[in-house]
């Protein structure tokens, strides 16, 4: 093939790599993995390939963003996931952030657009909703699930431990005496729930201590139906002791629905600001947001730089922090 004939998709092909890899290494930016930078370098100089300049800018002018979409925003939690994307990246990249406020509609528009050329991955942290178009996106751009898979595709998805969390959370409380423990979760649809209501089931059950559905409580989060939900818990013959929470909504609508979070014997799973203080601490099971959002920026990078390993899923460990003991008793 002559040098005048050579094209970027003959140098990709020759490569074992997508056009855009190439288009990476010619314009020199980072996250180019160094095998894969040799084998572009080594196919351009068999190729003799000599890049058309005009062409070379648009392809950068077109380079450079990643998305991280979220459910909500204004969750605490999704706005640290958010956070450490943004960090994790540095100067590499612009995140662009998109938030779905639970419309499955501008959930599938805001993908379909941003796949169809404005960012070159996308870090997703999913509706619960089946999303049969996702199939056809994630055969033009790279997609990593962050927090919580997409329901009915194999993609890379980083998660936390949330049935081991959410277990050391109650075998905590029931050490402290308590076998009457309330769980206040979300939806039972949300994947995260799912998952750390089994802890609360898993702990249980090591303990002995058969599950009663009536103090188990799944709905979104609302603090005037949460409220009402846990003056019935008072009103019933055996009351609980203590309480769990399956996120840090659920959490926030407990506190403006009346209940005393600092002083009951509570859990909360996630941390979020403030949480350190209010009452004197609030007792929480903390997920890793700094390390899920790298972990997630490393994949997608992996997968921009085309990747062609095996879809994984990778589990990142919590932390139980008891900020006030006394009251657990």
């Amino acid at each position: 093939m002559s040098a005048e004939r050579a094209k970027m998709e003959d140098v990709a092909r020759l490569a074992g790599v997508s056009a855009k890899t190439v288009s990476r290494v010619l314009n020199q930016e980072a996250y180019v993995a160094t095998d894969t930078r040799e084998r572009v370098l080594a196919a351009m100089r068999e190729l003799s390939y000599r890049p058309n300049p005009a062409a070379q800018g648009l392809r950068r002018s077109t380079s450079g963003s990643i998305a991280f979409v979220c459910e909500d925003i204004s969750e605490p939690f999704a706005a640290q996931l958010a956070l450490s994307v943004e960090r994790s990246v540095g100067d590499r990249y612009v995140v662009i952030v998109a938030s779905m406020l639970g419309d499955v509609k501008r959930e599938r528009e805001t993908l379909e657009s941003l796949a169809a050329g404005h960012v070159d991955g996308i870090v997703l942290s999913p509706t619960p909703a089946s999303k049969g178009y996702l199939a056809r996106l994630l055969r033009s751009t790279p997609v990593v699930c962050l927090d919580r898979p997409a329901r009915g595709h194999e993609t890379d998805v980083v998660l936390s431990d949330n049935v081991g969390g959410m277990a050391s959370a109650v075998r905590h409380l029931i050490a402290a005496g308590h076998d009457r423990i309330a769980y206040l979760g979300d939806a039972e649809e949300v994947f995260t729930q799912k998952e750390r209501l089994e802890g609360y089931r898993s702990a249980l059950r090591e303990a002995g201590i058969e599950l009663d559905l009536s103090l188990v409580y799944q709905h979104a989060p609302d603090s005037q139906r949460i409220g009402k939900h846990l003056s019935w818990f008072r009103q019933i013959r055996r009351p609980p002791t203590a309480y769990v929470s399956g996120n840090s909504l659920t959490t926030l609508a407990m506190i403006h629905a009346g209940f005393d979070a600092a002083s009951d014997a509570f859990v909360a799973f996630d941390d979020f600001p403030l949480a350190d203080v209010f009452g004197g601490g609030i007792n929480v099971v903390a997920q890793d947001a700094e390390a899920l959002g790298a972990e997630a920026v490393h994949t997608l990078m992996r997968r921009i730089d085309n990747d062609a390993a095996p879809v994984k899923a990778t589990r990142i460990g919590t932390r139980l922090l008891i900020r006030n003991s006394s009251s657990l008793r």
